[in-house]
């Protein structure tokens, strides 16, 4: 959608992403992006996620007039960079792994608006609990889980196995609102309040 004759793009097709931005008010249209997100050389959680989101934006982008938002999201324990499940077994390894211990979430946020790149990214912790074999079978059997970094969401049933969080809630959604409101003014030179109300 065009306003200001700057048409927002969501490279993104996730359902928390474009529920979280259009929470501001904000009026945009989504792209579907060509990213693979297969990047396993890359071992830096703040690496690869800038990396994915700018690929993403990248991507997408058609014209000068276009602000175009990129992100990705990815759970990093014990030095490993965990993406989405490929499947159930692959979920349950992952629930396994982050049971009883602390793990952090990123999430990389690029923005294109012409012909400048600016990109960042948000760091949260999380605490689980430890999990249950019980819980853990009836979330794998019930929850939507396969389209979650981690195999989780924290708005949803995987909310009962965290104890807290340190830093932006949004950021583990998968959309940090702070962190695109600081980006978004740098870019365009315009307070994201101020864009909406014109």
């Amino acid at each position: 959608m065009k306003k200001n004759n700057i048409e927002i793009v969501l490279a993104s097709e996730s359902k928390r992403r474009i529920e979280l931005l259009k929470s501001l008010g904000v009026q945009f249209k989504t792209v579907k992006h060509s990213h693979s997100e297969n990047h396993t050389e890359v071992k830096e959680p703040t690496d690869f996620v800038l990396l994915c989101s700018y690929e993403k934006s990248k991507s997408v982008l058609k014209n000068d007039n276009q602000l175009i938002i990129g992100a990705d999201t990815i759970v990093y324990l014990d030095g490993k960079i965990i993406g989405k499940p490929s499947d159930k077994k692959d979920g349950c390894r992952m629930l396994k792994m982050l049971s009883g211990k602390k793990h952090s979430v990123y999430t990389g946020l690029t923005l294109i608006y012409k012909n400048r790149i600016l990109s960042d990214y948000a760091k949260t912790e999380v605490f689980f609990r430890k999990i249950s074999n019980r819980e853990l079978k009836w979330y794998l059997d019930n929850a939507s889980f396969l389209d979650k970094a981690g195999g989780y969401a924290v708005q949803d049933e995987a909310s009962i196995f965290i104890e807290k969080i340190d830093g932006d809630f949004f950021n583990v959604v998968g959309f940090p609102i702070f962190l695109f409101s600081k980006m978004f003014k740098k870019i365009t030179k315009m307070d994201i309040f101020e864009f909406i109300r014109k």
